[in-house]
């Protein structure tokens, strides 16, 4: 067989040149029933006919199909889209039917072999236009300068009364510009963005129909940035003008809205770090577009406008997460979210075609009535950010094409993805498949066999591409933020094979599946570990997030009564201190663990102990409360090596069971691991130190009253008494509705922690009488308190002492000064400064000594007491049942709380 020299490769860049300077007549000829606006070539669709879906830039060639999503960077490009042939294909077409083969670097046969470059009649190529020569040198001024003249916003092509609104892009007091728009004479709407610019030819500057130079600035209705504000972001000006205007009439102050020039497929070219650190709530538009049609649809339809309109509308809708306004808004929340550090939730929107196309926050407004209290309840329902899968019906399957395609046609397999061959494969489409070997892969799969050499070319790269494109593969995967591990969400295509977090086998066994199904050679398991942990970070999800995401408040306010109800109490069995005080723990303590999932390592350094005997489901409680999936009670010794905080990932209620058991020093060392925001250490088998940002909450349980050990640090506790069984069947069925409202409370930015008021009034008074009250302190006390003697130390330290030493103080205990053990000083100091003793320097016997003097009204009347205790008699609401100091189990446990009376004539839940 007589040996062929290689073709020589296609200049596309060149073809695509060539074919830019004829694009004022190709276009059209291409996409019939269109209309040139500006630079632009404007129809519906990559089948023509009128409309503005489809841009054409007969300038660069860059163009974009807005309702299918389609798009490119030239016109070789578009020829090749418009047809439905690959790069190469198409180059070799439009060469031939344009005599540019030349140009193209193509080799002609037959006929044409021979033949001059060019052709009978040949089409005159005409010279890039002085007005695309220009429209390169000018540059947008941002902001725009104060010798600037005032805008006219006259148009070459449109009519002063065909503008009907005009946006001003403005902060503070920099103006970046203006955004028009007209009425087209069809009925539509053409916007378009009104800068003021610089030439780099001659410096000459005016205002110009042109685009901002990217960054874009953001359109802030209110003119200025959030400051703290809520932002609502739309995607438009004029919904963006009509919400702001809502929203400050009935609450001025509170919301932000924003918006960004270009529409949907153009908000990766905006500035987003003018919202940097705010809170963000997403309202996409509601769009209701259909799957585009194929190339041979496409020609089918090609010039009939009925026809496309019918075929079009018969196509299934796309889903919601590739409709173009939810798109865009999913970008920019993951944007917004992961490089700016806002705190991202989406509004629900309704499905696609439950309403009109493009419903959107001026609809809701104008058209549906919605007032300001209703906009505000419909951010409420707003749910946190979570990247959805964007997977579509994918297109019919092209023919199946031969592994040894001559080269520059579309097939074969000697370059892989992204290599020059022109193909950009999308990642969820099987594409056609191919025999390689005796094994059928997909085609894409191809580019990684060497033909010449007959073997694979095995990496981590491959091993990602099948785990993100095989169907049987690609949604596999996840990194939980909960648990920060890798977790299967579905099952492997094995037997055997659970969802879970990935064993230590799940490498192996991919690797055999590859072999088996596709014919793959060995691949190295650390190609495989590596590629497994490339995908799962990449698909980031937290189940604790999602699973309140998924949840639907009832409206019923429960969160500052529940506890209350299981605890089996009402308001007649408390003291109305005892009751608000109860009422605060409970929404403070499920409004915690929503704080702390959604936002991790949120300052929350408390810990709600309960307190009673041994069999009434107090740990249960904390269970049903966090769920088994996410609760541990697992014992550790907390301050000791990585242990502690390695138990608490992945946790959500954590409980620290029997807390009278822990000595001072481990006391001590519960609040420090109370107050830690972020967990530091190396993971086992890790090579560096981490930070885990705290998500769980901490809880303590006990079977005591007294329990605190140390006169500081002791408002991180919150004692709640448990009196009788807590009733937890039913927290378990009000769960949901519990966490739901609680949710609900964190869109709206409710407080989750006391204030240092209630503190101070309510919850000190509790953890003051748990404090354990040791010899000394009784000791101290009394010699403070005890008659004047005539002699001896009794004569100093009395109820007359308005000044005392240290040295005094230990004498009165009976014991040595000069022996006195550094531990009963300071436990004499933390007493004294606990009773409001101050420590000051006074005259003694002509020497001038450091001491404590003695408070006003010390003594006081009634020593501390909790909100516990029983009333006095003559305090108006019922006395609760005593507390005894020590609880003690019951022969018998106690019956379940049952119903109580109604509360105020309604019913509590």
């Amino acid at each position: 067989m007589q040996d062929r020299e290689d073709l020589p490769p296609i200049k596309f860049a060149d073809l695509a040149d060539a074919l830019l300077k004829g694009a004022d007549r190709l276009v059209p000829a291409w996409l019939p029933g269109g209309e040139i606006v500006g630079h632009e070539y404007k129809c519906a669709s990559l089948a023509g006919g009128k409309g503005g879906s489809c841009s054409i830039n007969l300038n660069t060639g860059m163009w974009g199909d807005f309702q299918s999503g389609e798009s490119g960077r030239d016109l070789l490009d578009l020829y090749a889209q418009i047809h439905g042939l690959g790069l190469a294909k198409a180059a070799i077409q439009v060469a031939q039917e344009e005599g540019l083969e030349d140009v193209a670097g193509l080799v002609k046969y037959g006929s044409r072999a021979g033949k001059s470059a060019s052709v009978p009649n040949p089409r005159p190529q005409p010279e890039q236009s002085p007005k695309r020569e220009r429209e390169s040198e000018w540059s947008t001024l941002q902001p725009v300068p104060d010798y600037a003249p005032a805008p006219t916003f006259t148009h070459y092509h449109r009519t002063a009364s065909d503008l009907v609104h005009t946006a001003e892009y403005r902060l503070g007091g920099d103006l970046h510009g203006y955004v028009a728009r007209f009425l087209t004479s069809d009925g539509g709407k053409d916007t378009l963005p009104y800068t003021f610019c610089l030439s780099a030819k001659d410096g000459a500057s005016k205002w110009h129909w042109r685009q901002w130079d990217e960054p874009r600035p953001l359109y802030l209705p209110s003119h200025r940035l959030p400051e703290g504000r809520t932002v609502i972001l739309v995607e438009g000006e004029i919904k963006g003008e009509v919400l702001q205007r809502l929203l400050d009439s009935i609450s001025p102050g509170i919301y932000c809205v924003a918006s960004w020039p270009g529409g949907s497929k153009a908000w990766k070219r905006a500035d987003w770090s003018w919202l940097a650190g705010s809170t963000v709530l997403l309202w996409p538009d509601c769009d209701a577009k259909h799957v585009p049609l194929t190339p041979a649809e496409r020609k089918s339809v090609k010039g009939d406008d009925e026809a496309r309109e019918a075929l079009e509308s018969s196509k299934s809708l796309l889903p919601e997460p590739k409709q173009p306004g939810m798109a865009a808004m999913l970008g920019i929340g993951k944007l917004l979210r992961d490089t700016h550090g806002c705190t991202v939730s989406m509004l629900p929107i309704p499905k696609p075609g439950d309403v009109k196309d493009g419903w959107d926050a001026r609809d809701a407004i104008e058209a549906d009535g919605w007032d300001g209290e209703t906009v505000l309840q419909f951010f409420g329902q707003a749910q946190p950010f979570i990247e959805a899968a964007t997977s579509e019906p994918g297109e019919p399957a092209a023919p199946v094409r031969s592994a040894k395609a001559p080269v520059g046609t579309g097939g074969g397999g000697d370059a892989p993805p992204g290599g020059g061959t022109g193909f950009d494969e999308p990642l969820d489409d099987d594409g056609p498949m191919v025999r390689i070997g005796s094994k059928m892969v997909p085609e894409w799969m191809s580019y990684y066999y060497d033909a010449e050499k007959s073997r694979w070319n095995v990496s981590r790269k491959l091993v990602i591409a099948c785990l993100e494109r095989l169907p049987e593969l690609r949604d596999v995967l996840g990194y939980d933020e909960l648990r920060n591990t890798v977790q299967c969400r579905k099952a492997w295509p094995w037997p055997y094979a659970r969802a879970g977090e990935v064993r230590n086998a799940d490498a192996l066994l991919l690797g055999k599946w590859l072999t088996d199904t596709y014919g793959l050679p060995s691949i190295s398991k650390a190609a495989l570990d590596e590629g497994l942990l490339t995908v799962a970070s990449t698909r980031r999800f937290h189940p604790i997030r999602e699973y309140l995401a998924g949840l639907t408040w009832d409206g019923k306010p429960r969160l500052s009564k529940w506890l209350i109800h299981a605890l089996g109490e009402t308001p007649d069995t408390l003291r109305p201190a005892m009751f608000e005080y109860l009422g605060l723990v409970s929404k403070y303590w499920v409004l915690g663990m929503v704080y702390r999932v959604m936002e991790p390592g949120c300052k929350y350094d408390y810990c709600p102990v309960l307190e009673g005997a041994g069999g009434l489901r107090k740990s249960t409680l904390v269970e049903v409360l966090a769920s088994s999936e996410f609760y541990s009670d697992t014992a550790f010794e907390v301050g000791r090596g990585k242990e502690a905080q390695e138990q608490v990932q992945g946790i959500w209620v954590y409980e620290i069971a029997e807390l009278s058991h822990f000595s001072k020093a481990e006391v001590g060392a519960i609040k420090a691991f109370i107050s830690a925001k972020v967990d530091r250490y190396r993971v086992a088998y890790g090579t560096t130190v981490e930070s885990f940002p705290r998500q769980c909450v901490l809880v303590g349980t006990t079977n005591e009253d007294t329990y605190l050990r140390d006169r500081t640090g002791n408002r991180r506790f919150w004692p709640v008494p448990v009196r009788h069984r807590i009733n937890t069947d039913w927290v378990a069925e009000k769960r949901e509705q519990l966490l739901a409202e609680a949710f609900a409370l964190y869109l709206q930015g409710e407080a989750y922690i006391p204030s240092p008021e209630q503190e101070e009034r309510l919850f000190k008074p509790m953890q003051d009488s748990r404090l354990v009250e040791t010899a000394v302190e009784s000791e101290l006390l009394h010699v403070l308190t005890r008659p004047s003697q005539s002699a001896g130390i009794g004569a100093l330290v009395n109820h007359a002492t308005d000044f005392v030493t240290m040295s005094q103080l230990v004498q009165a205990l009976a014991v040595d000064a000069a022996k006195a053990p550094p531990g009963l000083q300071t436990q004499i100091t933390g007493w004294l400064k606990h009773e409001g003793w101050e420590r000051v320097k006074k005259q003694v016997h002509g020497v001038r000594a450091w001491g404590f003097a003695r408070p006003r009204n010390w003594p006081p009347e009634d020593r501390p007491s909790g909100l516990d205790t029983p009333a006095p008699a003559d305090e108006s609401a019922p006395a609760a049942p005593v507390v005894p100091a020590v609880y003690r189990a019951a022969p018998v446990p106690p019956a379940p709380a049952s119903e109580p009376a109604p509360w105020d004539v309604d019913e509590p839940f």
